[in-house]
């Protein structure tokens, strides 16, 4: 499986590379809802056990929402269907299933019918084998679209980025950041900061903090806890007097290796609550060693959406996490 993996990164990297760049050049934007899907296959492919497969690797519930939301809201269209009109969708997943195909396997290409797009396309001799493939390759699979939902969100971003607000970070913390216009800082030091955008219907929130770094303990996720709690216990509060935020125990926060372009990244997931007040959401915390530095960076985003579905809000913080590098980084990665 191994060496099959290998293939289709380097076939990846072939055709994102040979794909990019084609705007204007015949190609039209694509569209699609956020954390949108569209699944071609036959009607009775859908209808029967590869329909259920599909619903098992794309459709799983997020556990780390107060709601129960899909990771993706997912479409169908049947092979004979799939017209113009649709080949405009920003993620596809195809199946070509035809007893033609000598071997099943999965090929990822970008920018196919539109931009950007992902295409992952599956060939297969039969359903039994186009079910192995989503089997085998479902991390993966899960993977390429959310970063491509992920850097859907970074261009809105660049777009309307507030210069003000990542000036005064990389003042303070050496880093560069992305934070589209609405944010503002509510509280600031040399070692805390807390960003807040406010509307009608939610908030979205980012916490960044330093510590030196020590040992690999810091990494752990009863540490990563144990600190956001004391300083959200002193700096994030609710609307009522003396409360404050800490993060809900009843479902523990999951803590996993995060791989990155250049520093090492635990990311952490869970819920939160208001000690006080009736308030609570879900947050992602990434824990990212400073090598440089010799310090860990903390950047924390958390959402408070009582009345929304909060998957792609959420995401939309969270790209902002994964956006953000260090300034020694950033101007290693321009170079």
């Amino acid at each position: 499986m191994k060496k099959h993996l290998w293939y289709i990164a380097c076939l990846v990297s072939l055709v994102a590379c040979k794909s990019g760049g084609n705007q204007g050049q015949g190609l039209l934007s694509s569209s699609g809802r956020s954390g949108e899907v569209l699944v071609v296959c036959s009607a009775n492919a859908w209808n029967g056990q590869l329909g259920d497969s599909i619903e098992a690797v794309l459709m799983q519930p997020l556990i780390y929402l107060p709601q129960a939301e899909p990771m993706f809201t997912v479409s169908h269209i049947s092979n004979n269907n799939f017209s113009s009109t649709y080949q405009k969708q920003r993620n596809i997943v195809y199946f070509d299933i035809n007893e033609n195909i000598n071997e099943a396997k999965t090929i990822v290409k970008y920018n196919v019918w539109a931009e950007p797009q992902l295409l992952i396309r599956i060939l297969s001799p039969t359903v039994d084998d186009a079910i192995a493939q989503l089997s085998n390759y479902k991390v993966e699979i899960q993977n390429f679209i959310l970063t491509n939902e992920f850097k859907r969100f970074q261009r809105s971003h660049t777009s309307r980025q507030d210069f003000k607000i990542d000036a005064e970070l990389a003042k303070i913390f050496k880093l560069q950041m992305f934070v589209p216009e609405g944010y503002f800082i509510a509280v600031k030091n040399e070692n805390f900061a807390w960003l807040r955008k406010e509307t009608k219907d939610w908030s979205q929130d980012i916490l960044i903090y330093t510590q030196d770094y020590v040992d690999t303990t810091q990494f752990s996720s009863s540490y990563i806890v144990s600190l956001r709690d004391s300083l959200t216990h002193k700096y994030v509060f609710g609307s009522v007097d003396n409360s404050y935020m800490e993060v809900e125990t009843i479902l523990p926060p999951q803590s996993s290796f995060m791989p990155r372009q250049s520093n090492y990244t635990i990311r952490t997931e869970g819920l939160w609550k208001m000690q006080g007040d009736c308030m609570g959401g879900p947050f992602v915390n990434y824990s990212i060693l400073d090598t440089s530095r010799n310090r860990i960076v903390t950047i924390d985003a958390f959402l408070y959406a009582p009345r929304n579905d909060k998957r792609d809000l959420l995401r939309q913080i969270e790209a902002i996490l994964q956006a953000a590098d260090f300034e020694n980084n950033a101007a290693e990665n321009t170079k």
